[in-house]
C-alpha cells in the first residue's frame, strides 16, 4: 500500500495535487472497484443429451421494440428450447442495424443470436416463432456436423 493509500485508510488528511483535487478521492474510488462484490462462479456449462444437435437461431426484431420486451421474448424463446429437453449455449444480441431492404415496412431491427443444443424431432416447434408479430424474420441453421 503507497503513503498515501495508508492515510486515507488512517483518515490523515491527504494533499492536494497540482490540478486542486485530493489523492484521497482517487484513492478511495480504486479501493471501492477492487471491493465490488464479485458475482457467484457461473454454473458448469450442461452436457448435450444423447441424440441432440447443435442449432443456431437467427431472429431480427424491431429496433423500437422495448428492451423489456426484447428480454421477454428471448426468455420466451429459451423457455420453449429447455422446456423441450434442449440446452442453450450462448445468447448474442446485435447493436441496431440499417437493414438492406424494407421488411414489413421496417428500416431497422436487432438481431439475436442463439446457439443451442436440441432434438431435430423438436425443431419444428421452433417454426412457431414467426406467429410471433414482434419476429420480423427468423432461421434456424443446423451448425455442427454429428
Amino acid at each position: 500500500m503507497s503513503e498515501s493509500e495508508q492515510k486515507v485508510a488512517e483518515g490523515a488528511p491527504t494533499e492536494e495535487s497540482a490540478e486542486g483535487t485530493t489523492t484521497a478521492v482517487a484513492t478511495e474510488v480504486s479501493a471501492l472497484t477492487a471491493e465490488a462484490p464479485t458475482e457467484a462462479p457461473a454454473e458448469r456449462p450442461k452436457t448435450p443429451p444423447k441424440g441432440s444437435r447443435s442449432y443456431e437461431l437467427i431472429f431480427l426484431v424491431d429496433a423500437g421494440l422495448p428492451k423489456e420486451e426484447l428480454d421477454a421474448l428471448i426468455e420466451k424463446v429459451q423457455g420453449a428450447i429447455e422446456q423441450r429437453d434442449g440446452i442453450v449455449e450462448n445468447v448474442r444480441i446485435s447493436d441496431v442495424r440499417r437493414l438492406a431492404y424494407e421488411i414489413k415496412k421496417r428500416t431497422h431491427g436487432v438481431y439475436v443470436v442463439i446457439n443451442f443444443w436440441l432434438f431435430p424431432s423438436q425443431i419444428a416447434e421452433l417454426e412457431r416463432l414467426r406467429l410471433d408479430e414482434r419476429v420480423l424474420r427468423h432461421m434456424v441453421i443446423h451448425t455442427r456436423s454429428s
